[in-house]
């Protein structure tokens, strides 16, 4: 069982090698494989470590906000000598753009991580709550054999957990990769030498990413200061009777956060395409598409999972479900519109 489990997980990780070796214009250095691999071992091996007298399996949700920011460091590295250096025309202003996109996800990283810090989430055995209710969800379907219970553990926990995570995260920073490259390719009169000052839509892309950072932030704050209150028993007799955070952006969407993140890393995707002139419509590129795809598959899902936890646990949470929005703000339906939608699907 365990030789069988090694060379699926062999088969694995050769399949994945495979496909990231063989991305145009993202060829990974030695370097970069090293670190890719290296962490995906690192976080697997470290939910061996019994935290608390148990497994925590949030070790990728700590890495996180971290490793973007840690690829565009390397990447930035390998190309010094034509992201810092001194460039005139089409080169300066492809350095320009790259030096946005490196400290716009560097600005994502550091400030996400900080909201993990003060949550608590780098504390010893500190794990996401909805563990509980994945394993016990696996755990119904699976057969009581132990053997084949650790197995399939275990697969979908490097492949998963690990794998598949940071396979994610690679791919949405790949945009960025392309972007830093880029000057030096314009440097050497192979790039879009037409390309020499900033379009309308590039600035706008550029803000437009910046503005969700904040938007972001700003969620992400309420719902700290929500909790911060629920724990100090500070809540009002709306909060308190909800139990939930339903003001601020949380009135208009269910899920900002989870918006703002999304949105951020498909502008960003976009905004590196339009500055480098890659044609996203090509077959050949699509594979630039990836990241923001599986990330909105799977923040969807994870939506999903948080939603059904909620219902059960708030009994107000169905009403706020049919006012509010799940992610796309828009003004909440008032009592009667619920009740008129509810009579016509009758």
């Amino acid at each position: 069982m365990c030789l069988c489990v090694l060379q699926t997980l062999a088969s694995v990780c050769q399949g994945i090698q495979h496909i990231t070796s063989a991305l145009p214009y993202a060829e990974a250095s030695t370097h970069t494989r090293q670190l890719f691999w290296g962490t995906v071992c690192a976080t697997w091996l470290l939910t061996f470590v019994r935290q608390r007298g148990r497994r925590n399996f949030s070790i990728v949700d700590r890495v996180w906000p971290l490793f973007p920011v840690v690829l565009a460091a390397q990447w930035a590295y390998e190309s010094r000598d034509s992201l810092f250096a001194a460039h005139e025309g089409a080169a300066c202003a492809a350095q320009c753009k790259a030096i946005v996109g490196v400290v716009l996800v560097t600005v994502w990283g550091l400030r996400l991580c900080y909201n993990s810090v003060r949550r608590g989430d780098y504390n010893v055995g500190a794990e996401d709550y909805r563990w509980v209710h994945v394993r016990a969800s696996i755990d119904r379907i699976l057969p009581q054999c132990s053997a084949v219970r650790w197995a399939v553990w275990e697969l979908f926990n490097i492949v998963f957990v690990s794998g598949f995570q940071l396979a994610l995260l690679y791919l949405i920073a790949v945009p960025l990769h392309m972007l830093m490259r880029y000057p030096g390719v314009v440097a050497r009169g192979t790039g879009n030498m037409a390309a020499d000052k900033w379009s309308c839509a590039e600035v706008s892309l550029a803000a437009l990413m910046a503005a969700l950072l904040v938007l972001e932030a700003v969620a992400d704050q309420q719902m700290y200061e929500f909790r911060q209150r629920k724990q100090q028993n500070k809540l009002t007799r709306a909060e308190a009777q909800a139990g939930f955070v339903h003001t601020g952006l949380w009135r208009y969407s269910r899920h900002p956060n989870v918006l703002c993140e999304q949105a951020f890393w498909a502008v960003l995707c976009v905004f590196c395409s339009m500055a480098t002139g890659t044609d996203l419509g090509s077959f050949d590129n699509v594979y630039l598409l990836a990241g923001p795809v599986l990330l909105i598959a799977l923040m969807w899902a994870s939506v999903q999972l948080t939603e059904s936890i909620s219902r059960a646990k708030y009994p107000m949470y169905r009403a706020y479900m049919m006012q509010t929005s799940r992610l796309i703000p828009w003004k909440p339906w008032s009592n009667a519109q619920v009740i008129n939608q509810a009579h016509a699907k009758l």
